[in-house]
C-alpha cells in the first residue's frame, strides 16, 4: 500500500479531532462555572456528580477522550517520525534522537496533565480553568517543536525554548514544584547542547 503514511496522518487527525470534540462536550456538560454551580440544588448537584462520575479518578472521568486521543496521537506522531528526511539522519547521534523522543513523550504527558487537571466544580482553591488549559497549550507547543526538530527545522528549537521557558514561569508563578521547573529548564539546556554540533545542518 503506497499511501499508508497518508492514511496514518488522516486517521490520526480524525481521531484527535473526535477526541477534542468529546473533551469539550464533557467540559460543557459536567464542569459549569462556579456561579452557575452555586445555584444548583443539593439533589441536582448529587445527580450531576453521579452522572458525570466526578468522584471517580480522572482517567475514568475522561476515558472516552483518552480512548480517542491516545491512538490518534500515536498515529499522528508515527507519520511525522517515519517521514523524517533520510538524508539528514547521518547528522544525528543516537543520544540526540533518543532525547528528542523522550522530550516528545514528556510534552504529551504535559498536555494530558493540563487537560485531565481541569478543576472539578464545587472545589475550593482549585486552579482556574484557563490555567490548566494554558499548561496543556504550552505542552502542545513543545510537542510541535520537537516534531519540527525531528525534521531538522531550526525554528523548532526556538519554539521549544520559548514554550518551555513560558511553562517554567507559569509553574513558578502558580506555586508549582521547583523540581518540575528545574527538570524543564534542564531539558532545554541539554537539548541545546546536543543540537549545537549539528545546528548548522538545520534548515
Amino acid at each position: 500500500m503506497k499511501n499508508w503514511k497518508i492514511i496514518l496522518l488522516v486517521a490520526g487527525i480524525l481521531l484527535l479531532i473526535a477526541s477534542f470534540a468529546v473533551y469539550v462536550a464533557r467540559i460543557v456538560s459536567c464542569y459549569p462555572p462556579a456561579n452557575i454551580w452555586a445555584q444548583y440544588t443539593p439533589e441536582y448537584v448529587k445527580a450531576v456528580r453521579e452522572t458525570c462520575q466526578l468522584d471517580s479518578p480522572q482517567t475514568t472521568q475522561f476515558s472516552d477522550f483518552l480512548e480517542l486521543f491516545i491512538p490518534g496521537i500515536i498515529l499522528f506522531s508515527a507519520y511525522w517520525l517515519v517521514t523524517r528526511p533520510k538524508g539528514k539522519n547521518r547528522h544525528a547521534g543516537q543520544l540526540l534522537n533518543m532525547f528528542m523522543l523522550l522530550l516528545m513523550f514528556d510534552s504529551l504527558l504535559v498536555i494530558l496533565y493540563g487537560l485531565l487537571g481541569y478543576p472539578p466544580p464545587g472545589i475550593a482553591n482549585s486552579p482556574a480553568p484557563w490555567a490548566v488549559e494554558a499548561i496543556a497549550g504550552l505542552g502542545f507547543l513543545c510537542y510541535l517543536a520537537v516534531l519540527a526538530l525531528w525534521h531538522w527545522k531550526r525554528w523548532g528549537l526556538m519554539l521549544f525554548q520559548g514554550a518551555s521557558i513560558a511553562l517554567t514561569v507559569f509553574i513558578l508563578l502558580g506555586g508549582g514544584s521547583l523540581i518540575l521547573a528545574a527538570v524543564i529548564v534542564g531539558g532545554v539546556i541539554i537539548l541545546s547542547l546536543l543540537l549545537r554540533p549539528v545546528r548548522n545542518k538545520m534548515e
